[in-house]
């Protein structure tokens, strides 16, 4: 072979040699690329976990974190009385709504211990056979609402012993001037018994969520689909639920 052809024919060998070491090595990054782990910002999993009030909530965390905020959140569960939060329970329909075991706060124990004002025992009772509602429990959300009294009025316009706001008031009274009407005891405990008889029987067996609407609304219970974890309504269900016991019992 002539001495020129065979220059020729070893460069060509040698180019693809070269064109054969590319191919690989773009095979081979292409492979690093498809095992690759995704970006960051797609690797993440849902830690869930029930609040201090026993409330079921849920987070998205760094995958493998779930278990490092359990074991941060399992050493500081527990309440303010002591009572420790099941991290590992199932959730259930109304968590966090159970609230009647814990132990009353200072505007339920302010009445515990005294025997409730008799001055509208008459009124309360009629309101009671009217309504099918009970009168311990029509007594134990006066208390909370108003302290008994029948000119107290909220920052938010809620009037009267049971604090009925107008707008609600209306639905369950036929009078041209509402908050005049709200303003009467008698008219107010009427009005406000014929409301929580409805909450009561939308939600039958469950005083807490009848309870809890009559303080947040209807709106927020069914967001919740238990107590709102709102810590107004938490402590109002709660200290009703603590009165009503002690109102009742013989």
């Amino acid at each position: 072979m002539h001495r020129s052809h065979r220059f020729i024919l070893l460069a060509l060998r040698a180019l693809l040699a070269r064109a054969s070491g590319m191919a690989a090595l773009m095979a081979i990054a292409a492979g690093a690329l498809a095992l690759a782990p995704a970006p960051s910002a797609q690797a993440a999993e849902i830690y869930r976990y029930k609040d201090p009030y026993g409330v079921w909530r849920a987070m998205k965390v760094p995958t493998g974190y779930a278990k490092l905020y359990k074991r941060a959140q399992a050493r500081t569960a527990f309440r303010g009385n002591g009572i420790k939060v099941c991290l590992d329970c199932a959730p259930r329909q109304g968590d966090g709504a159970k609230l009647a075991a814990l132990a009353p706060s200072s505007g339920a124990l302010r009445w515990a211990d005294v025997p409730p004002p008799a001055g509208h025992d008459v009124l309360i009772a009629r309101a009671a056979k009217d309504s099918g509602v009970d009168g311990a429990l029509l007594t134990a959300v006066i208390a909370i609402e108003s302290g008994f009294r029948s000119d107290a009025r909220s920052p938010k316009g809620a009037l009267g012993l049971m604090q009925l706001m107008p707008s609600t008031a209306a639905s369950v009274l036929s009078v041209d001037d509402i908050e005049t009407a709200l303003v009467d005891p008698a008219t107010n405990v009427r009005a406000g018994s014929r409301h929580l008889r409805r909450l009561i029987d939308q939600y039958p067996g469950r005083l807490d969520l009848a309870l809890a609407a009559y303080n947040a609304g209807e709106g927020a219970v069914r967001k919740y689909d238990a107590v709102p974890p709102y810590a107004e309504t938490q402590a109002y269900v709660r200290n009703v639920t603590a009165l009503y016991e002690r109102y009742k019992a013989p």
